[in-house]
């Protein structure tokens, strides 16, 4: 009994029974900013959806890169200038809300240790003025302790009595400085730990304003482009004719697809064709531009348009106006990502400036199914670009949904 007092006294331990310790660290980190945009900087309408889960983001991200890494060996042109400035910004927001995730993780990791640390405090605080005065009395019965009450005794019974009384004494004396013990050692692992969580959130919140920051110049590139195209005659007469021949291009694999799929093309769901007026609105939201010969800026320059530009929110969900099998589901160049779904009977309808894609290749849809969000059109629009195909020619999409009266609200 007398080797555990002696352990528990020996050098300074009552000088170091609470070393309350490390300065500051029992004190709560201030609140970090929120990861909204800095002052002056980065688009004011978030991109990035704030209920996106890990693998969603992960799989955007992916998306942007793979899209970036190919539009890198391409020809340079105003188009592909726009498109890499737009994946620029989405990759900068994408990141940001992942390093944003993980601050907000560190700061409750944070607070969790500094309530671990607290309440070590508190207990060993409460333990320390009974183990003192345990100590104290211990340290006056040395050397023999406890056995030198027993010796003193010299009736039997009464000897028989003091050592259960003695014993239950020393049980408590070794539970009380063994639990004493242990709450230093896991307060000092808390503090350790607490430190650590600390630095991460420092680096964090590091890497959070760098993204701001970077996320600010691109928003700023992407601003200043869009004004010389809507500014100057010369750049917006190109941007024209490359969205022209971006059309040419799509209408070229779209007749390809057609052609490929005519044979295999089901019926559609249902029986029979679809009709005009009964497709579901694939976004809320406004039509913006509509279908055939439209003039495309102040300009006054006249381009043919086969299919309309939703208005809509970014990030919004886009639906499937109806069942069918997904045909395309990509990126295309002057149409961001776009999905093209095959309703049957070589009825096909066009989905594009998706700003991400959640179906693939071959999945089968039915009307409501969301197939990706909201993107941005080259000219910095937030909108859903919308076609109806028939035997590979356009329609007017308007013709085959439902009347504006039934339309969602935007």
């Amino acid at each position: 009994m007398h080797t555990i007092v002696g352990s528990a006294t020996s050098g300074a331990a009552l000088a170091a029974v609470l070393a309350i310790a490390t300065a500051g660290l029992g004190a709560r980190p201030a609140a970090p900013q929120t990861s909204g945009t800095t002052s002056g900087s980065a688009p004011a309408r978030p991109r990035v959806q704030a209920n996106a889960s890990p693998k969603v983001l992960d799989a955007r991200l992916a998306q942007a890169r793979a899209e970036a890494t190919r539009l890198a060996v391409e020809q340079r042109t105003l188009l592909t200038r726009l498109r890499q400035i737009e994946l620029a910004i989405e990759t900068r927001e994408l990141e940001r809300e992942k390093t944003a995730r993980a601050r907000t993780v560190a700061t409750a990791a944070v607070d969790a240790a500094v309530d671990r640390v607290a309440a070590a405090d508190a207990e060993l605080a409460a333990l320390l003025p009974e183990v003192r005065a345990r100590l104290a009395r211990l340290y006056r019965l040395m050397p023999l302790g406890y056995d030198r009450l027993l010796f003193s005794l010299d009736d039997a019974r009464t000897f028989d009595r003091a050592a259960r009384v003695v014993a239950v004494l020393a049980r408590r004396d070794r539970e009380q400085l063994e639990r004493f013990t242990e709450l230093r050692v896991t307060r000092a692992g808390d503090v350790a730990r607490l430190q650590r969580d600390r630095d991460t959130l420092d680096m964090l919140t590091r890497r959070l304003a760098g993204e701001e920051a970077a996320l600010a110049e691109n928003a700023g590139i992407q601003e200043r482009l869009l004004a010389d195209v809507r500014e100057r005659r010369d750049l917006n007469a190109q941007l024209v004719r490359e969205l022209a021949a971006a059309r040419d291009r799509l209408e070229q694999s779209m007749a390809e697809l057609t052609a490929e799929r005519g044979a295999s093309s089901v019926a559609v769901a249902g029986g029979g064709r679809l009709r005009a007026g009964t497709m579901t609105w694939p976004v809320p939201g406004r039509v913006e531009a509509r279908f055939g010969r439209q003039p495309s800026s102040r300009f006054g320059t006249m381009v043919n348009r086969n299919g309309i530009d939703i208005g809509a929110e970014p990030g919004s969900p886009v639906k499937a106006v109806q069942a069918g099998t997904v045909a395309y589901a990509d990126a295309f160049a002057g149409f961001g990502r776009v999905v093209i779904v095959d309703h049957g009977g070589r009825f096909y309808t066009l989905y594009g400036h998706l700003a991400s894609v959640d179906v693939s290749k071959g999945a089968a849809v039915q009307a409501g199914d969301e197939i990706g969000t909201v993107g941005m059109a080259p000219t910095g629009a937030a909108s859903l670009y919308f076609e109806v195909r028939i035997d590979g020619r356009p329609a007017d999409p308007i013709q085959w949904l439902k009347p504006a009266s039934s339309r969602p609200p935007a």
